[in-house]
């Protein structure tokens, strides 16, 4: 699929790709010497290039190092997709995301200026962890856990995967759609617009083309988290519920009674230790992990920096730290059960789990306290 947009004084050819078929890498080839671009955008951001390239963004990784940094999630959704997409590119015979390393290639081969377009897949995954609800993140996980999807190879040689899979989760989560298509398809053209050229050739995934076309032909286009005023629900609840849970702990044994009290506390203790501790179950952590978490997680939900689920990671990671080998691996896993029996993959299912329920326990806390409080 490709279309070129004529912008007056310069013209743009959108490319659309497949990330897993070989098709896709000899059309970007046959382009290139067709139309004699003096620029390649290329949908990557340099932290996907470097991986792309030298293969070795998993081995030179300290996941725990990480998950304190606040990439917890953003590694956990990134393997989930990065999986299914190695698993059809095995199928395809293609390594995924070959067509774009081509783009650059020739664009070195041939002395063309190129450009990595694309924003930083970081800021993209932080965006859909700030939009999911917890609901959502739960029926995510459970979406690609039982890893049925509807997609063929035919279909993807006409639709790039990460469209293919928005488009089934459109649905039920639309601000997927709007983060990972509506916005990336804004950045990428107004960082192509940054850039001098005469002719240039924008190789993305297919399923960005119209959006990008119509983005190419808007002179006014904004980023879409700019045309409305971002407010930070993630942080405003992280700090909010701890005051609110503290608050009516405190309201029933001052303003009730000590029974009353005790009740609540005792509720609150129990629900979180054990939703935390079922995560950790579920991720099949090690036991040392498991009585860590079950102790912390009363007070880290009370916590707004300090989450179970990254207390539960740093215990699995720093005295079970994974192997150099299962640091290997985890890049060439095409099974999501695989993830059980790859260290890597259960510190990060530690993290994801144990975090879902600890804080699914948190509300599960907070709604009992409120309704004693109410019938008393």
């Amino acid at each position: 699929m490709r279309k070129t947009v004529d912008l007056g004084d310069k013209k743009v050819t959108v490319l659309g790709t497949a990330h897993v078929s070989e098709e896709s890498r000899k059309q970007v080839v046959e382009l290139v010497e067709d139309i004699e671009p003096d620029l390649i955008g290329v949908e990557l951001d340099s932290q996907r290039f470097d991986s792309l390239r030298n293969e070795s963004g998993w081995r030179d990784l300290d996941v725990v190092e990480a998950i304190r940094d606040g990439k917890g999630y953003l590694l956990l959704f990134n393997l989930l997709l990065s999986i299914y997409q190695r698993r059809l590119g095995m199928e395809e015979g293609v390594k995924p995301g070959a067509e774009m390393l081509e783009a650059v290639e020739q664009a070195e081969k041939k002395d063309i200026d190129y450009e990595l377009v694309d924003r930083d897949i970081n800021t993209t995954f932080k965006r859909i962890r700030d939009e999911l609800t917890l609901w959502e993140k739960l029926k995510l996980f459970s979406f690609f856990q039982t890893e049925e999807f509807d997609l063929s190879i035919e279909e993807l040689k006409q639709e790039d995967i990460v469209g293919s899979i928005v488009k089934d989760l459109e649905k039920d989560f639309p601000s997927v759609k709007q983060v990972f298509l509506d916005e990336r398809n804004v950045y990428m053209v107004e960082k192509l617009k940054e850039k001098k050229f005469d002719h240039a050739l924008l190789v993305v995934g297919a399923a960005h083309v119209q959006g990008i076309i119509d983005e190419l032909e808007d002179e006014g286009a904004e980023l879409p988290e700019m045309r409305r005023k971002f407010i930070p629900w993630l942080k405003i609840a992280n700090y909010g519920i701890p005051v609110v849970i503290l608050s009516m702990l405190a309201y029933a044994f001052l303003g009730i009674d000590f029974d009353t009290g005790m009740e609540a506390t005792t509720f609150w203790v129990l629900a979180n230790s054990f939703g935390a501790l079922l995560g950790a179950i579920l991720a099949r952590s090690h036991v040392l992990t498991w009585v860590a978490v079950f102790f912390s997680s009363p007070l880290t939900s009370l916590t707004p920096v300090l989450g179970a689920g990254m207390v539960a990671a740093y215990v699995e990671g720093r005295f079970y730290p994974p192997k150099v080998k299962e640091l290997e691996d985890i890049a060439y896993i095409t099974g999501y059960r695989d993830l059980w029996h790859n260290q890597v993959g259960r510190i990060l299912l530690t993290f994801g789990l144990v975090s879902l329920f600890g804080a699914l326990a948190t509300f599960v806390g907070a709604g009992y306290i409120a309704s004693l409080i109410a019938t008393i």
